[in-house]
């Protein structure tokens, strides 16, 4: 197993970002760094640990798909570059914490949000007979024998209803190696999801103070000293 070196630390790393997305996070980066001497080599660009945290503040990604870390967090990730004394970190440092930070889709709240799609009603469960419709006619449809287990299965409160939550959680109890089967978004825009919010960034657009302007006037003749 290579080592890992914290001045390269993309090397056999695969990026998760867009082309769109690392041409943006290049550009800020080169915007904003600045010129710094690492171990007596040739100057390389920087940032600082604050210049991190701020570009996480511009909240440029949803974060249904990427993980704002707190600043504890941070910093681990800092020290584990050995970064935490000059708290500087070049553009290649850059790239690989935020690459860390890129969440894949998580197929447990993929199937919740999937079975939730046919909950109009908003009731939190589907009946028994709502769900046989949906394993036998949607997606990888399942046979007869196949359909029965599953129902056996998924009625976990013994009512007839299936909370599909609960189901969801007991399938992945009994069966870990789920955890491991790769998962698609059910929605590619994340907006559409209505379980994740965007948080945008609030920008200050508070209007700028009108400059106050003293007129000095001359004395009047009047106020002349007589």
């Amino acid at each position: 197993m290579a080592m890992f070196n914290v001045l390269k630390p993309l090397q056999n790393v695969s990026l998760l970002f867009t082309k769109e997305q690392l041409s943006d996070i290049i550009a800020w980066f080169d915007s904003n760094s600045k010129p710094y001497i690492i171990e007596d080599e040739e100057p390389v660009n920087v940032i600082t640990v604050e210049k991190l945290i701020q570009f996480l503040d511009l909240k440029k990604y949803h974060r249904r798909s990427f993980h704002y870390p707190s600043y504890a967090e941070i910093m681990n990730m800092i020290e584990k570059l050995k970064a935490g004394t000059t708290r500087v970190i070049t553009k290649d440092q850059f790239i690989y914490v935020l690459n860390k930070w890129i969440l894949m889709p998580d197929i447990k709240h993929e199937l919740k949000l999937a079975f939730k799609v046919f909950d109009s009603e908003k009731r939190n469960f589907l009946e028994i007979d709502e769900m046989k419709v949906i394993v036998t006619r949607y997606a990888d449809v399942f046979n007869e024998n196949e359909t029965r287990e599953l129902l056996r299965d998924a009625n976990v409160r013994g009512d007839g209803n299936v909370f599909y939550e609960d189901f969801v959680e007991s399938l992945f109890s009994v069966a870990p190696e789920l955890y491991q089967t790769k998962a698609e978004y059910l929605y590619e825009n994340p907006d559409e999801d209505p379980t994740f919010f965007f948080e945008p960034v609030i920008e200050d657009k508070s209007p700028t103070p009108p400059t106050t302007q003293v007129e000095v006037k001359k004395p009047s003749k009047k106020a002349k000293k007589k």
